[in-house]
């Protein structure tokens, strides 16, 4: 009791601090008070505003997303990040740039150039969706930074190789970008509806549902309706991005070719004879 009584507090203290628990691991990382230098809080970048930005996005959606949400979860004051963004549209925009550097750009060159568009396609698709609420972002700004122009440039060098006329390429590359971005928005793996027929019970008492409604006012929901809500959403999308190239396909155009004043002139695709033909039958 006495050299009990005569151990300095202070030894007694630290030596209960190192004792090791079960698990090997020293209780003084389990109750040693903080230090000043692990209080310190990490500085603040763009680089933490951006991802903390995205962050705010897939959990709450596009409109929750305002700069006094996102100083408050970064523990600063609104005015510490107009040190690093400009105002909520450039920073939607870092966000969508950032999202879309993880779309792999490289394509074999080598493939058929419908072939390049449906490879780069996909795999936008599946960024988007790994995001939840970019692809709505993306419907409403056009963002202009390093890793976009990247997307863009992959997906418009193809068209150009293919022969497409300059404003039939700048269509159809919008065709396929409004195709992939709509159907990641419009259709997210969280909706009900796809939560509704992933599910195989759901799905069964779904499809029995619409076998059940009255013939004569609802004939092809009775026939096709247990085709229509399925658990297909990677066959939609394949097969309206493959009928979409497919008419991009039919109405290309013969590439151009230069005039003697270097401007860009049609390659005529009908004979003189053919086109008498057609003016005498009009």
């Amino acid at each position: 009791m006495e050299e009990r009584a005569e151990s300095p507090p202070n030894k007694r203290a630290k030596a209960a601090s190192v004792e090791p628990t079960t698990d090997g691991r020293a209780r003084s990382l389990w109750f040693n008070p903080p230090t000043a230098e692990g209080d310190r809080r990490l500085p603040l970048t763009r680089e933490r505003v951006v991802a903390q930005a995205l962050t705010v996005i897939a959990e709450e959606g596009v409109a929750a997303l305002t700069m006094r949400t996102l100083a408050a979860r970064l523990g600063v004051v609104p005015g510490a990040l107009y040190r690093h963004v400009r105002n909520k549209e450039q920073l939607q925009d870092l966000v969508l740039d950032g999202v879309l550097a993880e779309v792999d750009c490289n394509l074999d060159s080598s493939l058929p150039w419908t072939q390049q568009l449906t490879v780069l396609a996909h795999r936008l698709r599946q960024v988007l969706e790994a995001h939840p609420g970019i692809a709505g972002l993306l419907q409403l700004r056009d963002p202009l930074g390093p890793n976009s122009l990247a997307v863009a440039e992959a997906f418009l060098e193809p068209l150009q190789a293919a022969g497409f006329g300059e404003r039939q390429a700048g269509l159809a590359f919008f065709l396929v970008i409004d195709y992939t971005t709509g159907f990641a928005a419009s259709s997210p793996p969280i909706s009900t509806n796809e939560q509704r027929v992933r599910d195989q019970a759901t799905r069964t008492r779904l499809h029995d549902f619409f076998r059940s409604l009255p013939a004569d006012r609802f004939p092809a929901l009775v026939v096709l309706g247990p085709h229509v809500w399925v658990d297909n959403r990677d066959e939609r999308f394949t097969a309206g991005l493959e009928t979409l190239i497919d008419g991009l396909q039919r109405t290309r155009r013969t590439p151009h070719r230069p005039t003697r004043k270097g401007q860009p002139a049609t390659t005529r695709t009908t004979r003189p004879r053919e086109d008498a033909q057609k003016a005498a039958d009009r």
